[in-house]
Order: C-alpha cells, then structure tokens, then sequence
C-alpha cells in the first residue's frame, strides 16, 4: 500500500493535500515578499539594544559583592603589586544562586524536578519581593540579551529593506513555524512592572512609503474551537462574549452568577462589563489565566507554578479549576472523553487530517492511573489544530482569489494574519479579508454548538509600523 492510499484510509489525505501541497507555494510567495524591516529603524534598535545590555551589565558588577565573585589568587604578588584578581559576575544560574543564598533569599525550585531555578519568573518574583535592585537589572539584562542575540539576529534587512524567512510545518499542532529570521516569534507584550522591548522592536517594522501594516486577529479562537470540540453551548456562547468575566463572577460568588445564562445577550453582555470593571484582579489574574490553561489541558500544580502572583495557594487554584468543572461540565466531560481516547488508542486525528501519537496520557502510578506526560497535549491537540488548519484554509481562500498579492500578505503569527497594504486599497482590504476570516468554517460543522459552521469574529488593526497599529474594525 503507497503511502498516499495510508493517507486516505487514515483521514489525512485533506490535511496533507490542502497544508503541506496547496499551502507551499503560497508560503513562498509570502517569504519572497518579506517583513518590511526600516534599515535607519533597525540600527537604532540594536543601538539601544546594546546600550541597554552594557548599562545593565555594568550595574551589575556594582551591584553584586565581592564574596559572590570569582576570585583568583595569584601565588606570587604581580609587577603592580596586585594579589588577586576579581572575574566579573554573571547572571548565570550558578551565579545567581550564589547571589541569592549569599543574601539569605529563598531560593526558587521547579515545580516538577524540585530542582535549584533562576527561571524569568522567579527572578521576577524575588525583585517583588525583596526589592533588591540587583534582580531588577538581572531582568533588563536577560531581557536585552534576549532581543539583541535570539530575535533582532537576524532581522537585518537586506538591500530591499526586508528580510526573508522561510515557513515550515514542523508543530505537531499544525500551527506554522519559520525560520531565519523567525518571524512568527517576534516579541508582542512588554511587562508593565519590568518593561521589555516588545514595542522598541516591533517599530522597527515598518511598512514601505504609501503602504499601511494591517492584521487580522480572530478573537477568542481557542476558547470557541475548545467549545466547539466538546460541543458545550454555553462555553461557546460565552467565549464569544467574555468568558473569563463570567468565571469571574462564580469565583466572587456574585449572586447573580448562576442566572445570567438564561438572559438575552445583552443583558448578559452589561452584566459581565460591570463585573470586568468592578472585579478587575480577579477576572485579569485569575480567571484569565485559569481558562487560558484549562484549554491546554493544565492542571492546579502548574497553574499555580505559573501563576503565583495570582493565586494564595495551590488549593485556590485547584478550587479555580474545580469551578470551572463545575460550571462547564460539558466541557469537562469532553476533557475527560478525549484523554481516554487518546489513552486507548494512542493518537488522535483532527478534522482538517492531521495525526498526534501519545504516549503516555496517564501512568500507573501507587496502584492507579494518573495524568502522565502526555495528559495536557491530548487535551490540547483539537482545538488547536482547529485554530490553526482554519487559519490555513483562509490563506488558501485568500491565494486563490489573488489578494494574498493585491494586498501583501506578509506573516501569520498565531491566529493573525499580517498585510503590508497598499495604502489606495486599505479600504477595500479590510471588508475583504474581514469576511473571508469570519465565514463559517467548512470543516467545524456540529449539529449542536455550529450546524452551519464555527464562525469566530476578527479584530483590525492598521497603522504605520507594526508597533503603532491600532484598531480600525
């Protein structure tokens, strides 16, 4: 049997087809064209870049006491009388343990291994909580070494002003992944507290003269395909309105929560406005983060690892995660159907034709069964996959009618797709692109939560450089 018969009789053939055959030529064509990066632009980012790592290095050295450095004593005194010599201090994790346990710190350990860490996170909660300056600059230094060597590397445009990656479909979830530069993983958010360079480096991609960056997000897609997979109207319906309100408001015991799913839209929509406004922490912090794991499948232990600024404790996470179980049990039901599944049978496959191997969803472990390795992946798989093969199949669309062309298509990072417009077809981009991305799927059909086809609503955003982009749709 060849391997394009297997392929059939698996259900793949749709997946390989349409994403790996269909989609190559329209992912060339998008690396011929290239991210715009602005030469004067980009010289300035490294300028900073390196200005910002040598002060923050210097600081360092300043910061950090003798007894935590590398001595070197000389066996015999050198011509300018000196015995010894002091090797400067590195933020290594060897370093800043040294650091720590000289200054009587607690000392981080990871939440599996056990082990010492120096992990962002940790050194982020030290400097909340000792306030001790030299953390801080361990963070700025991490921070620009970051962008300067992993990210700004190989963003240096060409004579065209653009650099050139090239796109794979390496993730077993089928979202995309680019290499030299990989410019799929450019940095997005910069820490209110600690600061970063999110915004410093994306100003630096900038759309050539009389073109407008424009992108395309779809809002909520994991949450409204994680909805769509376990067949839960009410996690979808909320997912389309503002779940983390809603969870927000069982976790405060509003008294209204339990009802507000028998109101009209509306009045459920003004409801969880208010209680986003007036439960901000709660609803931001915790839960947020709650449903932003429970969709990849996270248990209480690493949510609260991950998030120990906002929850007390591991039981106020687990508590998190049990009222979520409770609210959504037909979310949690599917949870629970589709590790065993892919317990039993080790693999799933998607509907867009893709295959995932698990081996090790649960473990025997003190005479039962208990979430393995593979636990968090299985319930991850298909409402990624359906995130990132509809994405996909709206690339195609856009190819097929030629506006990938017309209207630059330059990137898709995520669940957006990036244009580089031509500034006399903005206005007749945005409706185009808008509807091709919110038409109801072809392949996430469901009797129950989409008998006509998962439709997810699309954010617009428009400006001269991809740090500057602002909302238009």
């Amino acid at each position: 049997m060849s391997i394009f018969q297997q392929l059939r009789e698996k259900g793949l053939w749709r997946g390989y087809l349409n994403h790996i055959v269909r989609l190559e030529p329209v992912l060339v064509r998008m690396a011929e064209r290239g991210m715009p990066v602005e030469p004067v632009a980009f010289e300035a980012v490294v300028k900073r870049l390196t200005d910002d790592f040598n002060a923050s290095k210097e600081l360092m050295q300043t910061l950090v006491p003798i007894e935590c450095k590398k001595v070197k004593v000389y066996k015999r005194p050198k011509k300018d009388g000196t015995t010894q010599r002091v090797h400067p201090w590195s933020p290594s994790n060897q370093g800043l343990l040294r650091y720590i346990e000289f200054r009587g710190h607690e000392v981080p350990t990871d939440f599996k291994t056990k082990k010492k860490t120096t992990r962002a996170i940790e050194v982020q909660r030290l400097s909340r909580k000792t306030k001790d300056p030299l953390y801080a600059a361990v963070i700025q230094y991490r921070k620009s070494q970051t962008v300067l060597k992993n990210h700004v590397k190989n963003w240096k445009p060409g004579t065209d002003s653009r650099v050139h990656t090239t796109f794979y479909a390496d993730p077993a979830t089928g979202q995309l992944s680019s290499r030299r530069p990989n410019v799929q993983n450019a940095p997005k958010h910069d820490d209110p507290e600690f600061g970063g360079y999110a915004k410093v480096f994306r100003s630096m991609i900038r759309a050539k003269p009389d073109h407008t960056i424009l992108e395309f997000d779809f809002k909520s897609f994991h949450a409204q395909t994680l909805a769509f997979e376990s067949e839960d109207k009410d996690y979808l319906r909320l997912a389309k309105l503002d779940i983390h309100s809603y969870l927000a408001a069982h976790l405060v015991h509003e008294p209204k929560a339990g009802e507000s799913l028998s109101w009209d839209d509306k009045s459920l929509g003004d409801y969880l406005a208010w209680i986003k406004k007036n439960h901000k922490f709660t609803r931001d912090y915790k839960a947020k983060r709650a449903i932003l794991g429970y969709g990849f499948g996270m248990g209480a232990g690493k949510l609260y690892d991950m998030n120990k600024e906002s929850f007390d404790n591991k039981r106020e996470a687990k508590r998190t995660i049990d009222m979520l179980d409770s609210v959504f049990p037909v979310t949690k039901a599917w949870r629970d159907a589709i590790r065993q599944k892919a317990h039993d049978q080790g693999y799933l496959i998607s509907r867009h034709g893709y295959i995932r191997y698990f081996w090790e969803v649960y473990r025997w472990q003190y005479g039962e069964w208990k979430s393995g390795d593979d636990s968090e992946s299985a319930i991850a798989f298909l409402p990624a996959n359906d995130a990132f093969g509809e994405i996909k199949d709206r690339m195609l669309v856009i190819a097929d009618a030629g506006l990938d062309e017309r209207y630059g298509m330059v990137n898709n990072v995520h669940d957006s797709l990036l244009f580089e417009c031509p500034n006399a077809l903005v206005s007749e981009a945005i409706p185009k692109i808008k509807l091709i991305m919110e038409r109801p799927s072809d392949i996430l059909i469901s009797p129950i939560v989409a008998p006509h086809g998962l439709s997810v609503e699309v954010d617009v955003q428009a400006g001269a450089d991809w740090a500057s982009i602002k909302g238009v749709a």
